[in-house]
């Protein structure tokens, strides 16, 4: 992953792809928030002039998706943590919620809910472990609240809590129509309260969680770098409620970790900019700074299985950082 940091700028098609999709390739980071470094939450990773700070410094780091962490058997996390380490690894993303979705479709297991607010101590004891073995390796961790897709339950899953109504199946190899149908049904999750404080429950619950390894409450934890609101969030056609449920869901957060930063999660710009109607500026009003996800196989930018004369392949750079060119580098 690469990062870039910008100052904050004044004011306020289908995609589909298989749930066995390519690892991303490319990550750019803006710094959006201000807070100042240098006080006694110094240890706690901050925002100013552009750039991340701790310890009174700035701080740069390499990053990677490990998203599974907390589901991992204790000796392969350290193996893992380790191998990470000596690679120069300083940042991890990661699951911190499962929810069980639907027996038929393919997603992570075991769930940490399998019923709303019914939470399976043995899985948040692997966040716990992950988070203890992170800190003490120097790391830092960015915390993944929800998901648009229903690998690991997410909107799907909280919209069908709500109305008792079952969720489409998603299984490895799915049609796009059955891609349309889960996003379709996922997206309702913005407009439903009773969704909505399913979620924000367990927000305030994991925040509250004190670590049963290092005795750490999560709130007051310096490891974790962030919390994300979700993975891939999509408006679609629920623009208006999207981003209300962005300025809300963010304010939640910083009420139960107000020391801690929030990002949105979202991929970003995307090919299919009048379908999925993300939008990089107006989406991150409410939150600290920008990630967006790049997918080049999936967005049928590059194919690995054919050789290629580099100078031959699509410059998407105009597209994605379309908008942003008044943000300082």
């Amino acid at each position: 992953a690469l990062a870039f940091l910008g100052a904050r700028p004044a004011g306020r098609a289908p995609g589909c792809r298989s749930p066995a999709a390519h690892e991303k390739t490319h990550q750019w980071s803006v710094r959006m928030g201000s807070s100042e470094p240098g006080t006694a939450a110094s240890a706690f990773v901050s925002a100013r002039d552009g750039s991340f700070w701790r310890h009174g410094r700035p701080y740069r780091y390499v990053g990677a998706n490990m998203w599974y962490a907390m589901l991992l058997d204790p000796g392969r996390l350290v193996r893992e943590l380790d191998r990470l380490k000596a690679l120069g690894v300083q940042n991890l993303r990661v699951l911190g919620s499962v929810e069980e979705v639907s027996d038929v479709s393919a997603q992570a297991t075991p769930a940490v809910q399998s019923r709303p607010g019914e939470y399976d101590e043995e899985v948040l004891k692997g966040l716990d472990r992950l988070l203890y073995e992170a800190g003490s390796r120097g790391m830092t961790v960015v915390v993944l609240l929800n998901n648009m897709w229903q690998w690991s339950g997410g909107f799907a899953a909280y919209v069908s809590w709500a109305t008792g109504e079952t969720a489409p199946p998603m299984k490895v190899g799915a049609s796009d129509e059955e891609w349309q149908a889960h996003q379709a049904f996922a997206i309702r999750f913005y407009a439903l309260p009773a969704a909505r404080a399913l979620y924000y429950r367990y927000v305030r619950a994991i925040a509250a969680r004190v670590n049963s390894f290092s005795g750490v409450r999560y709130t007051d934890d310096p490891t974790i770098f962030a919390w994300e609101l979700a993975n891939e969030p999509r408006p679609l056609e629920q623009v208006e409620a999207y981003r209300a449920w962005i300025d809300e869901a963010a304010a939640v957060v910083r009420a139960s970790a107000p020391r801690h930063m929030v990002a949105l999660g979202s991929e970003g710009p995307t090919p299919w900019p009048g379908y999925v109607r993300t939008s990089l500026l107006d989406d991150h009003k409410a939150v600290d700074y920008v990630a967006i996800h790049v997918w080049p196989q999936n967005w049928l930018w590059y194919d690995p299985t054919a050789a290629a004369d580099p100078a031959t392949l699509p410059d998407a750079s105009g597209g994605l950082l379309g908008g942003a060119g008044g943000w300082a580098g």
